[in-house]
């Protein structure tokens, strides 16, 4: 089955978030946890005091995928402890945490749930509600699907049509809706976008297209503006710079938030000629990409292409390096077997300074890492190469530690209390 072929056949707000699922072809025979039973983990009984995290994880076998929840005390230990974790089967299961509460998207059912917790971590169904009525295959609940507003009101983005679900994660009932934009969907393509940002009472998306069959993108982009007073759509603004705008979206000190593109879109660049990629800003004055501003990881990287830009502090971030003098390429040459080698570094950039420098104790990877920080700690989240696990790294200037080691694939851990 090529790549292509497969991006078809699952469901289309999949194909366009950190999903990395090229490599679940590849996969065969993946346990859920390490042998090594030496190795120190969370096993120990939670103490019921300090810190509290919670993190989903995808584990593959040869022809599908389960999801499992686990809590835990500590980010310093070797590995996740996996005997008390909550299965969720059938896929992709995901995770939110708002409010002291805990919400779980079914992988495969249009189902979210919301659970409470205690301070030894100890679990409580509260409640659910449904997306069924509106055409959902999951509970898709990641960055990419929701906002909470409030903690009586969150968004959820139908990604197939635009449609903006209001709901209410006190009562978990349905509210209302807001229509997409009518230049939301494009015949023939697949809407991919940023994740929201939230300022105020405006939300900002970005959004373009692209084929699953023929890998094409277009080069150029839509930034939606939402009222999240009146819960309505106010107006897209068409942007051509920087294309393939989906990473996740951050906000610095002072308000200003930072769009990236993900990895895939680098293949355009390396292999077909398309634009170099960049990183564009909305100034905290402003409901429109900066016009006089971006930033460009070609002019800090000697001239390779990167992805993934991710603020943390002071102007300060980091970004992934594709190293494309490690691969040859032609006109044979799958886009996703490119983008997707592991042939990508992390790196530290200054988007004031306009200067970056690799980060050391990460190896060459795929490309796809998630952020966390935890009060005044920066984490990466990085995949092996088999996708097998997956490892957290804490970032501190140009070094990285590893720290926990957890099973299969995730993108997803959130800090408790």
């Amino acid at each position: 089955m090529s790549h292509s072929s497969f991006f078809s056949i699952v469901p289309s707000r999949i194909v366009q978030r950190l999903h990395g699922l090229i490599i679940f072809v590849l996969l065969a025979g993946v346990s859920a946890c390490s042998d090594d039973t030496t190795a120190k983990t969370s096993e120990r009984p939670l103490s019921g005091s300090g810190s509290l995290y919670a993190v989903m994880y995808e584990v593959f076998t040869a022809d599908d995928s389960d999801s499992y929840l686990s809590v835990f005390d500590s980010l310093d230990i070797e590995e996740i402890d996996t005997k008390n974790a909550r299965e969720f089967g059938g896929g992709r299961a995901f995770l939110q945490v708002y409010n002291d509460w805990i919400f779980v998207g079914e992988p495969a059912t249009p189902i979210v749930r919301r659970f409470s917790y205690d301070r030894s971590g100890k679990l409580t169904e509260e409640g659910e509600i449904s997306f069924a009525n509106y055409g959902l295959m999951d509970g898709g609940i990641d960055d990419w699907g929701v906002n909470f507003i409030s903690p009586t009101k969150a968004y959820f983005l139908a990604y197939e049509d635009g449609t903006t679900i209001i709901w209410n994660p006190t009562e978990m009932t349905i509210e209302g809706e807001i229509p997409a934009p009518a230049e939301y969907v494009r015949e023939g393509f697949t809407t991919s976008s940023t994740t929201a940002a939230v300022r105020g009472n405006r939300l900002f998306r970005s959004i373009f297209w692209e084929s699953t069959e023929t890998t094409e993108r277009s080069q150029d982009q839509l930034l939606l503006v939402y009222d999240t007073e009146k819960d309505e759509f106010i107006e897209s603004a068409p942007e051509t710079r920087c294309p393939g705008l989906s990473n996740r979206s951050f906000e610095a000190e002072d308000g200003t938030w930072y769009f990236s593109n993900w990895i895939w879109p680098v293949a355009d660049t390396l292999l077909y000629g398309a634009p170099k990629h960049c990183v564009l800003r909305i100034q905290p004055d402003s409901d429109r990409f900066d016009p006089e501003w971006s930033f460009t990881y070609a002019d800090v990287a000697d001239g390779r292409e990167g992805a993934m830009f991710t603020y943390l502090a002071d102007g300060k971030g980091l970004a992934s390096i594709f190293h494309d003098e490690n691969i040859e390429h032609d006109e044979t040459t799958d886009p996703w077997d490119y983008a997707g080698s592991p042939n990508w570094e992390l790196w530290n950039v200054d988007i004031e300074a306009r200067t970056g420098s690799p980060v050391s104790g990460v190896p060459l990877n795929t490309g796809a890492f998630t952020p966390v920080q935890v009060d005044e700690r920066a984490f990466v989240m990085i995949p092996d190469e088999g996708w097998e696990n997956t490892q957290l790294y804490e970032v501190d200037g140009d070094e990285a530690t590893p720290k926990v080691s957890i099973p299969g694939w995730s993108y997803m851990l959130r800090k408790l209390r």
